[in-house]
């Protein structure tokens, strides 16, 4: 491979992976490209044991435990990749290697913020990719087992637990910090639940009034924590929308494409807003397999959102027909053709979904639930619900509430 090809690829890999991407032949810099346009190299302190790795490709961790993959192209040629995101936020070592590399006290905030925004690639991800250049490049396979580890992946992990056991004493002296966790899911949950059940309505309702929550730190830039967030919430609703009966092939596919936009956007508000269509228009496949027509008649959509608009009163057939400017017998009719089910059967459904959601996130007792959606009698309502579910009220919340239970044990 002659310079300028492994120079086009450096750019490509530099491009593709958002990292700073060098070249070395021995110890002389032939390339170097970075997006932040990190200004010292941070890999000034830890150049020597890349460029002296008695390995053909491997991953060195530092002790901000970030990583920087290598991989030897020919004879003397190094390929070096890195910083990863960084798993620590403050301390003596940032102050070290910011000392280490000189950067001016003016600088200091802005340089620690372009470090901090660097992608999360970790070192597994780092050796699938070492070894699949390192095969491609060669023409013979190159087995990930072979890329070598400074420091293997394990000791990180031991890390990770160490910050995660400090984190549940301090959450146990900080009473308010928990209740934080404890609304941040509970908003989640219901969020999936109005996908899941194609409630676009009660969903754009949700977003005309959020609450005030503050979401778990999983980056340390603004920017990749909105992203990173988004990705979260791309993948719980591409499930909620399969539990909804959308097909796993098309919620999956969905969900993809979402995370590419996202990816794209360069502004904290236009990835909000993107997150909130994207919520938006998994509900809506849902909503339409409502309907086995597809959901796109008029009539139909006028008819599911009268319904979802009183499900808390009687629900009357006559008074339905009368709001929607149609005869009882008209409208009985007509949605049993475009549905397949009949109106009463509908209704009975979309009660039977909002009671599985005041189940799981309120503590109305049963008898209160059927008043509220004005069964005439608890007994009905546990009727109807089972018939709906499969399961009785008590057993649905017995299990959505002991498997909220095993989850905030990880938090």
């Amino acid at each position: 491979m002659d310079r300028e090809t492994c120079i086009s690829m450096c750019r490509g890999l530099a491009k593709a992976y958002s990292t700073g991407v060098r070249l070395f032949e021995g110890e002389q810099l032939l390339f170097y490209e970075s997006v932040s346009c990190m200004e010292p190299d941070p890999l000034g302190p830890f150049l020597a044991q890349v460029l002296e790795a008695p390995a053909r490709a491997g991953v060195i961790t530092t002790p901000l435990h970030q990583f920087y993959g290598f991989l030897t192209l020919r004879e003397g040629w190094r390929l070096v990749l890195g910083p990863t995101c960084m798993l620590q936020e403050s301390g003596k070592e940032v102050e070290l290697l910011l000392a280490m590399l000189k950067v001016e006290p003016a600088r200091r905030e802005s340089y620690l913020r372009l470090l901090r925004s660097a992608p999360v690639i970790n070192g597994d991800r780092f050796a699938w990719l070492l070894a699949s250049l390192a095969t491609a490049l060669s023409g013979e396979a190159f087995p990930v087992e072979d890329v070598w580890f400074q420091i293997r992946p394990a000791s990180s992990r031991a890390q990770v637990l160490s910050d995660y056991a400090r984190r549940q004493i301090e959450a146990a002296d900080d009473p308010e910090a928990a209740r934080t966790v404890e609304q941040s899911y509970a908003w989640e949950q219901m969020i999936l639940s109005y996908v899941e059940n194609g409630r676009t309505g009660a969903l754009r309702e949700l977003f005309c009034a959020p609450p005030n929550i503050v979401a778990g730190r999983i980056a340390y830039d603004e920017l990749r924590q909105s992203k990173n967030m988004g990705i979260c919430t791309a993948t719980g609703a591409a499930r909620a929308a399969i539990r909804g009966g959308v097909p796993p092939r098309q919620a999956l596919g969905l969900s993809d494409l979402y995370i590419q936009k996202l990816e794209l956007l360069r502004d904290v508000a236009a990835v909000e807003q993107l997150i909130r269509e994207m919520l938006l228009d998994f509900a809506a496949q849902v909503e339409k397999l409502r309907c086995p027509g597809g959901g796109d008649s008029r009539f139909y959509q006028r008819c599911a959102r009268y319904v979802s608009e009183n499900l808390y009163t009687a629900l009357r057939a006559e008074e339905m027909a009368a709001a929607l400017g149609y005869t009882r017998s008209y409208l009985c009719t007509r949605f049993h053709q475009e549905t397949g089910m009949s109106l009463k059967q509908y209704i009975q459904r979309e009660k039977a979904m909002e009671a599985r959601r005041l189940l799981r996130f309120t503590d109305q007792e049963l008898g209160q639930i059927a008043a509220l959606l004005d069964f005439s009698s608890q007994s009905h309502f546990q009727t109807v619900f089972k018939k709906v579910t499969g399961e009785t009220p008590m057993a649905y919340r017995r299990r959505t509430r002991g498997a909220e239970q095993d989850m905030s044990g990880i938090f």
